[in-house]
Formats: C-alpha cells, structure tokens, sequence
C-alpha cells in the first residue's frame, strides 16, 4: 500500500470499515474510508481513541488540499469537501480576491493551488483548468519568475487543452491557448486557434489578429522561441547580480535585437534593465538613451522615471 502524502501539520487517521460522519443537523452524511484520513495535529492529539467528528474532519481535508492538491487520495478528499459548504464558498472567495488585484507570483502559485482543488471537486467543469492555465501564463511572463517560465508555460499548455478538451466552444481559452503556443513556438497551431477565433472578435483584435496571422504565413516570427528570450532575459538578471554587468548587457541586447520578438512582446523592463547595466558600467549617457526607450513603451513605468530623472540632474 503506497504510503500518504506527508504534510506538516497534518497526521493521518485510519477510520474503521463502514464508519461515517455527519454534519449540519443530518444534512451531510460523508462514508470514511478507506482512504486514511488527514486530521490537523491537534485533532488528531484530541482523539483520545474517539473517531474524528465532523468538524475535525472538513478541517483535515481542507488543510491538505491547499496545502498539496496533488496529494494521495486528492480526488476522494475533494469530493468529501463537497460536504462543507462553509470552506468551499472561501475556497472561491479567495480565488476572486486573488484574481481581482494584480499580486506577486507568490499569490499567483496559491491562486493555482486553489483552483486545483475545485478542478478536482468538479473535473468536467472545464472552465477551473482554464482559470489554471491564464495564471499559470501571467505567472510565467513575471520578470521575477522568468527563469521558470519555460516550465510554467508547458503546465499552462496542459492545463489550457484540457479546459479545451471538456468546453471546445471556449473563447478565452482558444484565445489564451493561442498565446501560450506562441511563446512556445508552436506557430501553427497558436495560427489555427487564432482562424478559429476571428469571426467573433472586435474590429480592433482582428485587424491585431489578422497581422499575426501574416507574419506567421511571411516567417515573421522570433528567431527563436520567445520562451527562450524569456529564460535569457532571467540569465541576464543572474549574471547582473553576480556583477557580471557587460554579459548582461550582451544578453539583452541580443534578444533587443530580434525586430520580430521586440514587436509582439513590446517589454519596458528590457530596455530598463539594459539601463541598470549602463549605469552599472559607468555608462550615464547610454542609461539615460535605454530608459527612454522604456518610458516610451510604458510612460508608467515609474522606476524608469525615477533612475531616468536621477541621471540627468
């Protein structure tokens, strides 16, 4: 017998065969077993040779399940979840918390974790694996994650055929899937999903859409995955802090150098870092040239003011 996930703070109950609980006066009846049991340490130090109650129970699962949603026995704990009405309504109400306000990557993890845990409660509802997917993808364009992206972007991949896989008819997920192929460089196929989506698009994204569309059939795309860029850029990054200034630079300056990546990824934060690495070279002049090429890309970028304005006094 495979052995349970181990989680801190969580300690494995046995229940005995046929044994049940119940909840809000009658209303959930939830069978134990013969799946062990996650209970919270101190239900568990609680038990005295009792059977956990109702209330230990919901506690348990749902501590594991946001803890590691790929735990053993994920699927049953998930489906006794179902009988906690209580935990899965903040299971959601965090998820929109955490999907209304742009947050660290940090957060972005939890928010996948979460809706991990109601992809499990309700596998063929296939707008959970898309929500999976969209954050995964934000997650991997994170300058403070980009030397995960390649392996984020795959898990978002999976996640986005899936949700396509349960709801074929899916816009956001066509659209987001379409992306991820892209940084992929998955050409044709971000193309066909992107045919796909052109008859309910606005006037604005299809004239967008249809000049992708272009460049693909024309070979106008990136000389190498932009995914690679991406891992570069986060290289880049590494190298700058270990002071290797004039590596970094060659590094961003190489991926600058790629019209077609530079056009469908227009990032300030190359140019800005290309400036940090002048400035760290002695380089004012150079700096200054970077960072207003940034602002152009983003007038809000505010530490590129900030440096900017340092530099000409």
């Amino acid at each position: 017998m495979e052995e349970s996930t181990p989680i801190p703070g969580i300690i494995y109950y046995q229940p005995g065969a046929g044994s049940q609980v119940t909840g809000l006066d009658g209303k959930v009846v939830l069978p134990l077993g013969p799946e062990p049991l996650p209970l919270l340490e101190e239900d568990y130090q609680k038990l005295a040779g009792e059977a956990p109650g109702y209330d230990a129970v919901g506690r348990g699962i749902y501590q594991a399940l946001r803890s590691d949603p790929g735990c053993r026995h994920c699927e049953r704990y998930a489906q006794m979840l179902k009988g906690y009405p209580h935990y899965v309504s903040e299971l959601a109400t965090h998820i929109l918390m955490l999907g209304e306000k742009d947050v660290e990557v940090p957060y972005l993890e939890r928010r996948v974790k979460l809706l991990r845990v109601l992809c499990l409660m309700e596998p063929q509802d296939g707008n959970f694996p898309l929500e999976i997917g969209a954050t995964l993808l934000e997650q991997g364009l994170r300058f403070s994650a980009l030397h995960l992206s390649t392996v984020t972007l795959y898990k978002a991949e999976a996640y986005l055929e899936k949700a396509l896989r349960l709801a074929p008819d899916l816009m956001k997920a066509k659209s987001t899937l379409a992306e991820v192929y892209f940084l992929l460089g998955k050409y044709e196929k971000a193309a066909a999903l992107w045919r796909e989506l052109l008859p309910g698009v606005e006037e604005k994204t299809l004239a967008e859409l249809n000049a992708r569309l272009e460049r693909i059939e024309k070979g106008e795309v990136p000389r190498v995955p932009a995914v690679d860029y991406l891992e570069a850029i986060a290289c880049s990054m590494s190298l700058r802090e270990e002071g290797a200034f004039q590596e970094a630079a060659a590094i961003l300056n190489d991926v600058m150098a790629d019209a077609w990546f530079a056009l469908e990824f227009p990032m300030a934060e190359i140019p800005y870092l290309l400036a940090l690495c002048c400035q760290d070279m002695g380089g004012a002049g150079d700096a200054r040239v970077y960072l207003r090429q940034a602002l152009r890309l983003n007038p809000d970028f505010s530490e590129a003011k900030s440096l900017l304005e340092k530099l000409q006094q």
